[in-house]
């Protein structure tokens, strides 16, 4: 038995219409910063990949969704990467993700990252090194560290 996907099925939705991010018509930008320590000596971590992902969710019950990779970057050795910026999207039909991963370290996951016009969204990651059994896989973080308003300098325009 073969099941198929109507195409018109997941084109349209009109569910969700409310916008957290108050982005009247994503015209709006907004910051994004990361910095990755170790959890244990809080020093920071060089060579950290982080992947940006936004996920747009359609459909008639919110059953479909594609995943777009947006930046990849890896960090310095003072464990950053450059600040991001990412337009204002609808939310709760689109969000972004960050995914960061280094060798002998449990990944992490950054879920729902806000997104508000002229504000940095920070997270300062502490990645939990691998013991040995291993208790669990990869971490999740919602909330960010702090949220700040931003003016980025002259020179960015």
């Amino acid at each position: 038995m073969k099941y198929r996907l109507s195409p018109d099925k997941c084109r349209d939705s009109n569910i969700y219409k409310f916008n957290m991010n108050n982005d009247s018509g994503n015209e709006g930008t907004g910051f994004l910063e990361i910095i990755v320590t170790d959890a244990q000596t809080d020093m920071p971590l060089a060579n950290v990949d982080i992947e940006v992902i936004k996920l747009t969710i359609f459909g008639q019950y919110a059953e479909c969704g594609i995943s777009e990779l947006v930046v990849r970057y890896s960090t310095s050795v003072d464990g950053k990467i450059p600040l991001i910026e990412l337009p204002v999207i609808e939310w709760p039909l689109s969000r972004y993700f960050a995914q960061l991963d280094i060798f002998g370290y449990h990944g992490v996951t950054l879920v729902n990252i806000p997104i508000y016009e002229g504000i940095k969204t920070i997270y300062h990651v502490k990645m939990n090194r691998i013991t040995s059994p291993p208790a669990y896989l990869r971490d999740y973080i919602r909330t960010p560290t702090r949220l700040e308003y931003y003016t980025p300098p002259l020179w960015f325009y």
